[in-house]
């Protein structure tokens, strides 16, 4: 728990003071109009501060990590990934939709439904439907003038797993319990959000009568971005997990990198790509390599 909160806020304070630092404050998209500066010198923009644009509020969607974000939206996501490790080769493939709906100013509700194969040698391959979840989410946008920051999180709840085999990775007879918390800093073109994670499985009465027998785990993850222009986006997400017990809690650890960049058209939603690989040791690293294509319409901005 030390180790995994020490790595979320050295993330934290390596790449929010860099970005601030080195944005240019000159940035179209942080002066003018954007910042609500107008020019006394120039007529046409002698306007009144309250009618003058202010930046937009809305943080660009991670492709990898759990956004503390709220948004309307509904996303598609099919991905890939696979290990190979002392002659036991593991393929998990889903494909599943996302739905979250704003409400109020801050506060969202998230849900998703899905269909997933997992490929394991000396196993047969199993397709399942994913675990019915609901997640209530919280988030605040801090308007600095030029900047922004975010502060949000939430908390989700997951079924059983109806008709699944028990694996190493997950009990199909546990519920699951997801709160999350995180923070995010944008400033023209840069955006960067982060994420910390706690996981636990429980009975459907939130009691856990052995601690050994309940898989935990804790994970950080950041996501920095950068905008080349009004459609493209690229983003270097990283995520770091760590059991709570590896004895009990065997063969999910990981830290991988995701670099990917998504597209955003004018009416008919966005559209994502990001690759997934490994930073630990193989013996180390619960996945080896992985792919995720994403279609996001996000309804409270259009696109």
């Amino acid at each position: 728990m030390n180790r995994i909160l020490l790595i979320f806020f050295i993330l934290n304070f390596i790449f929010f003071p860099v970005l601030a630092q080195n944005t240019d404050s000159k940035d179209p998209s942080t002066t003018g109009k954007e910042s609500n500066q107008i020019s006394v010198n120039d007529s046409s923009t002698q306007t009144d501060a309250s009618t003058a644009k202010s930046p937009s509020k809305n943080f660009a969607h991670p492709l990898q990590i759990e956004p503390v974000a709220v948004y309307t939206k509904i996303r598609g996501n099919l991905s890939y990934w696979d290990r190979n490790f002392n002659k036991v080769y593991e393929e998990v493939r889903s494909l599943n939709a996302e739905g979250e709906l704003k409400f109020w100013e801050n506060f969202s509700i998230t849900t998703s439904v899905g269909r997933t194969q997992v490929v394991l040698t000396d196993s047969p391959t199993e397709t399942t439907w994913d675990r019915a979840n609901l997640g209530l989410k919280y988030a605040k946008v801090i308007d600095t003038g030029s900047s922004q920051w975010l502060i949000g999180g939430g908390i989700r709840f997951y079924d059983q797993k109806r008709n699944s085999l028990f694996r190493e990775r997950e009990n199909p007879e546990y519920y699951l319990i997801r709160p999350n918390f995180g923070i995010g800093f944008k400033k023209g073109i840069f955006e960067i959000m982060s994420e910390f994670r706690f996981q636990t499985e429980t009975t459907r009465k939130g009691r856990e009568s052995s601690l050994e027998e309940f898989r935990r785990y804790y994970q950080v993850g950041i996501a920095p971005s950068i905008a080349l222009g009004e459609s493209f986006r690229i983003f270097t997400e990283l995520e770091y997990r760590e059991p709570f017990d590896k004895t009990v809690d065997t063969n999910t650890r990981f830290f991988n990198f995701y670099p990917g960049v998504s597209y955003k058209t004018d009416s008919m939603g966005t559209f994502s790509l990001s690759l997934m690989a490994a930073l630990l040791p193989k013996s180390e690293n619960a996945i080896d390599r992985g792919i995720r294509f994403s279609y996001f319409y996000f309804f409270d901005t259009g696109n």
